[in-house]
């Protein structure tokens, strides 16, 4: 039996956020002739418990993604480390959360990295990310642009529940008295007028999973039903088989885009705003500090067209099919 090559993989992975490890499934979908070994051993500093060159030495090239882990303002000391030049570097699916700020310095080191002749294959999740690197950082190599890689998974089958549509409701943990409540019990309080019954998830499992559920004990809505799962498939039945959903946490919006339902944002960093431009559903783009939050459900939805949802789910599988057939071109990999 010929021993699969190693891809040292980097990024958030293993503690229980809904959409780094839906980027596992997407990662394991298409490059899964490949043994992963991954890099972080720990959610706090220090990040890795044996030195980064030896973890290196083991792999045969490194995939670098996805998230926001072009972060400008502050060094991680997790995703681009000098170390991880020593082998060729593949960076796909990342973004850039500009909303922080930058500063010189951090952007100069970010740019020492994506400048270096290592650095095969760089891909990012839109264009607004794609035009910030090029003028910041000067990539040693074309910057490729596809939808979020989670666009290219397949959807489960899922029937709604009979009787009323379920109006569905994921929140994070915050700093202590952070989220504005009242605009989500306006929103929530509309809703149930509409005829929704009520669902709020915990969309993580494991560590993060339980600190977000700090954000469900804040806000105790009369009838509402809690869903808590350590499976992130059934996390992502639960928001199948909502009509409408709200979020505070960007995967939710895109697998429920995925889905074909209609999400409002409670957040509108980067990555919620150019999501929403890209299938032109602007109009769902809120913030739980707007006390115009409301009015962002109608009585009437109107759903995720299929022709948005082929269209995106194409590009991600594209890029991905690309990222797979260039690593195995580069290490001899039939």
């Amino acid at each position: 039996m010929t021993q699969k090559r190693k891809l040292g993989v980097v990024g958030y992975y293993h503690y229980g956020n809904y959409g780094d490890e839906l980027f596992l499934d997407v990662f394991n979908q298409y490059l899964g002739d490949f043994e992963f070994v991954f890099f972080q051993d720990a959610l706090h500093r220090p990040y890795f418990h044996t030195p980064l060159k030896d973890k290196v030495q083991q792999v045969d090239a490194i995939l670098i993604g996805g998230g926001d882990l072009v972060e400008p303002s502050y060094w991680t000391d997790q995703y681009f480390e000098p170390e991880f030049l020593a082998k060729p570097v593949y960076i796909h699916g990342v973004g850039v959360p500009t909303w922080g700020g930058e500063k010189q310095a951090i952007v100069a080191r970010l740019a020492t990295f994506f400048q270096h002749p290592s650095v095969k294959h760089i891909h990012v999740r839109d264009e607004q990310t794609r035009q910030w690197m090029i003028a910041k950082l000067g990539p040693s190599c074309d910057v490729q642009v596809t939808p979020d890689i989670v666009c290219a998974l397949d959807m489960p089958t899922v029937d709604r529940p009979a009787g009323e549509p379920v109006f569905g409701l994921i929140s994070r943990k915050q700093k202590p008295g952070s989220i504005q409540w009242s605009n989500v019990h306006a929103l929530c309080t509309r809703a149930k007028a509409y005829g929704y019954r009520l669902r709020h998830i915990v969309l993580a499992t494991g560590v993060i999973g339980r600190e977000d559920r700090d954000a469900v004990a804040e806000f105790p809505f009369p009838d509402m039903e809690v869903v808590l799962s350590e499976s992130i498939a059934d996390l992502t039945r639960a928001i199948g088989e909502c009509s409408v959903l709200a979020s505070m946490k960007f995967h939710g919006c895109v697998v429920a885009t995925m889905f074909g339902t209609p999400a409002i944002t409670l957040i509108t960093t980067d990555k919620f705003r150019n999501f929403y431009k890209l299938i032109e559903r602007e109009e769902l783009i809120a913030h739980h500090r707007h006390e115009t939050l409301p009015d962002r459900l109608p009585r009437y939805m109107a759903k995720i067209p299929d022709v948005t949802r082929a269209a995106i789910k194409a590009q991600a599988r594209d890029g991905l099919r690309g990222l797979a057939e260039r690593i195995r071109a580069d290490l001899g990999v039939n």
